[in-house]
């Protein structure tokens, strides 16, 4: 299976501030946005969500109406992710301060399950700005309850359900302790209620 190929693209301060030159590293400026949904996307000023998302390059189209989705805040950074009217799937990582570091976009499709499993390797593992980390996609309807490597229980976060147009699966984010090999030991519950374990490989 392929992970969601990600092309970074490394933001200019001229791009975020409209002043290059004028500051040591890019930052999202204060403006009126609008409001932002999904998991946790009210946790932070909003018009640093929307400006980021607006960074966006033209190939990839805009963001949709499903609005910016905080995936995860740690360690002074924030994780977001969010849709585009052209079927792709974008994040980005912003400091507690509004700095931008990196926004990226990719095809969703390309992240394809195992024969038999319900789980894709989304984006990752990598280290972000903060910590380790897997986005995983999920077929949608099966719930993630639990997730392990080797034995110890890992921290986990439902971000969103994709629309239809890129995939329609849920997207989870998995903080992981360090650099992990080998695989995910992810327990889910199916739209019966019933549970059933599946393994991610890293």
């Amino acid at each position: 299976m392929r992970p969601l190929a990600l092309t970074a693209l490394v933001l200019s301060a001229a791009l975020l501030t409209g002043c290059g030159g004028q500051e040591d590293a890019p930052r999202v400026p204060a403006a009126p946005a609008p409001a932002t949904s999904g998991a946790g996307a009210t946790d932070g000023p909003v018009e640093w969500a929307a400006q980021v998302a607006g960074l966006t390059a033209p190939e990839h189209g805009t963001v949709t109406e499903a609005g910016v989705s905080l995936a995860r805040r740690a360690g002074g950074y924030r994780f977001y992710l969010w849709e585009t009217t052209k079927g792709k799937v974008c994040t980005a990582q912003v400091t507690d301060s509004g700095v931008a570091r990196e926004v990226a976009c990719g095809n969703p499709a390309e992240a394809v399950p195992g024969k038999g499993s319900k789980l894709a390797r989304f984006v990752g593992p990598g280290t972000g700005f903060a910590e380790w980390y897997v986005m995983v996609a999920v077929e949608h309807g099966a719930e993630v309850t639990s997730v392990e490597h080797e034995g110890k229980a890992l921290s986990w976060t439902r971000v969103r359900t994709l629309s239809s147009a890129t995939t329609g699966r849920d997207v989870y984010y998995v903080t992981l302790p360090d650099r992990t090999y080998g695989s995910l030991d992810v327990t889910l519950k199916g739209a019966d209620g019933r549970p059933g374990k599946d393994r991610l490989r890293l």
